[in-house]
């Protein structure tokens, strides 16, 4: 099954994150103390570069009435919670990964990158606490690739469980999804 560029390659993942910087206009800017709507919600996750709009609305929509601020500490700091519970399941999986050092290699190298995503979250958190704003898009997005080398971790014929798969796919979308917002913010 062929994956494509964006991802599975980290080589081409920045070219892609500044490509959408290009392009997304600066009409669509926002103040972090704008207000969090339904349908401002709606528009970002039905934008052309999110690629799951129904999980991005199903984590999203429940944050209405808060400010945009607010919102982006909200996802930055549930997205870290589930990147922690990701690495404690990878450094388990480690453990009990049994006779096959390739499995257990992959574990490990999820459980360094997790663990390199995880701090440039911490540091997103304490820039965002300060309104810096571009300092965190930048933390943000490098836990975005930090993420993205655990899923490359996995490369080749897939030997990964569905389960791992899914939560380490769902863990970039939501590094993805917080770039994404934070970078709506001028």
């Amino acid at each position: 099954m062929g994956i494509s560029c964006i991802t599975r390659n980290t080589n081409c993942i920045l070219p892609f994150l500044l490509l959408i910087l290009i392009i997304t206009p600066s009409s669509s800017s926002l103040s972090p103390k704008d207000i969090v709507t339904k349908e401002l919600l709606n528009k970002f996750c039905s934008g052309s570069d999110i690629t799951n709009p129904n999980l991005c609305l199903k984590w999203l929509n429940r944050t209405t009435s808060i400010s945009i601020n607010g919102l982006i500490n909200l996802t930055v700091k549930e997205t870290r919670e589930f990147g922690l519970k990701n690495q404690a399941l990878m450094s388990k999986l480690a453990r009990s990964s049994g006779k096959d050092p390739n499995l257990k290699g992959s574990y490990e190298a999820c459980v360094d990158s997790h663990g390199q995503a995880i701090k440039e979250l911490e540091k997103a958190q304490k820039f965002l606490s300060s309104s810096s704003f571009k300092q965190a898009v930048s933390a943000i997005s490098n836990a975005f690739d930090k993420a993205s080398d655990c899923k490359d971790a996995f490369e080749g014929p897939s030997n990964e469980p569905p389960m791992v798969a899914n939560r380490i796919e769902d863990f970039t979308f939501m590094c993805y999804i917080d770039w994404s917002l934070a970078s709506l913010v001028n």
